[in-house]
């Protein structure tokens, strides 16, 4: 299918039932925060977007852009995102981030890890998108269905979740974001399927008003916004 960059030809190891190599979609520029019924909105988290493959009970390969190998940068995760998972044969779309000791987003702890730094902060994975489950492919469904069937494969733990998001709501989340200095926020349409490699009309990240921080951004905190006001 044009637009697609999937390669199939060989499994990740003998027996896998997973792709070795996906390309992720890309989002295209929106131009401000919208409300409607037919897209959800999500943070656009500060960290770096990843693809995670699980199969037979372990974290087999992390992939993110500019990382020649970063499982070994985020070796932590290898433990905590399978135990977290329900379903074996998996891959998650999402984002890598870097937590400091009290669950604050910290972009220079981020950094340092980038670099080398393998005890700068707590890493932590944000899944936002299921790809695959069970072995079988699911990136041909709906955005719908695989963030329904995304919340019941992935469990939330301390630092492996899946991104909060709101249903219609892009102002008010725009809104609850504004706070912590964000830049943008994630508008995904429920009826798309996942488009590899591919920059997608489906997928927008949208920048939030300039606004003066007046919080840090604390993982737990923005799992909860709107609804909670208070960490």
């Amino acid at each position: 299918m044009p637009g697609e960059q999937l390669d199939l030809s060989i499994p990740t190891e003998p027996g896998s039932r997973l792709p070795p190599r996906l390309s992720p979609m890309q989002p295209a520029d929106g131009v401000a925060p919208f409300d409607d019924r037919g897209w959800l909105f999500e943070p656009w988290w500060p960290g770096i977007r990843a693809l995670a493959w699980v199969e037979g009970g372990r974290l087999i390969r992390l992939r993110a852009a500019g990382l020649a190998d970063a499982l070994a940068t985020f070796s932590e995760l290898g433990e905590e995102l399978p135990e977290r998972l329900m379903e074996d044969g998996v891959v998650l779309d999402g984002w890598l981030l870097a937590l400091d000791d009290g669950g604050w987003l910290d972009l220079d702890l981020l950094r340092r890890r980038l670099a080398g730094d393998g005890r700068a902060g707590r890493p932590a994975f944000v899944a936002s998108d299921l790809l695959w489950t069970g072995g079988e492919p699911w990136h041909a469904r709906g955005f719908a269905a695989r963030r329904e069937r995304l919340e019941a494969v992935l469990l939330d733990g301390d630092r492996c979740v899946v991104s909060h998001a709101l249903r219609g709501e892009g102002t008010l989340m725009a809104e609850a974001l504004a706070r912590f200095g964000l830049e943008a926020i994630s508008a995904r349409r429920l009826d798309a399927r996942y488009r590899f490699g591919a920059v997608s009309p489906a997928w927008l990240r949208v920048p939030v008003a300039p606004a003066v921080a007046t919080e840090r951004p604390r993982l737990a905190l923005i799992q909860r916004l709107p609804f909670d006001e208070h960490a």
